[in-house]
């Protein structure tokens, strides 16, 4: 698994159940049964995060997405940095170097 969590479907219903708490997230796209990583992120608050992305999406084609739940936004960012530079998805290109 890419995070340290299952695979939700990336839709309304779904998005409503996320915790309204810090975290990181990964949108992703599922083919030939793999996971193939669109764009990470941050937020303190998941629900409104993943709603904002659903609703304006940095990305196209997401059908599912990951998260996990880290309250200390020093983690939070740390965690973001190393998922980019494992995944390097298109939707962060801004952050590679």
């Amino acid at each position: 698994m890419p995070f340290n969590s299952q695979a939700y479907l990336f839709n309304s219903a779904t998005l409503n159940t996320v915790k309204e708490i810090g975290g990181v997230y990964g949108l992703f796209v599922q083919s030939a049964g793999r996971y193939h990583a669109l764009y990470v992120g941050l937020s303190d608050n998941l629900r409104r995060r993943l709603n904002e992305h659903y609703n304006n999406p940095p990305v196209r084609g997401t059908t599912h997405f990951f998260a996990e739940v880290i309250t200390n936004a020093a983690q939070r960012t740390a965690r973001e940095q190393a998922l980019i530079r494992e995944f390097n998805p298109p939707g962060n290109v801004h952050h590679t170097r």
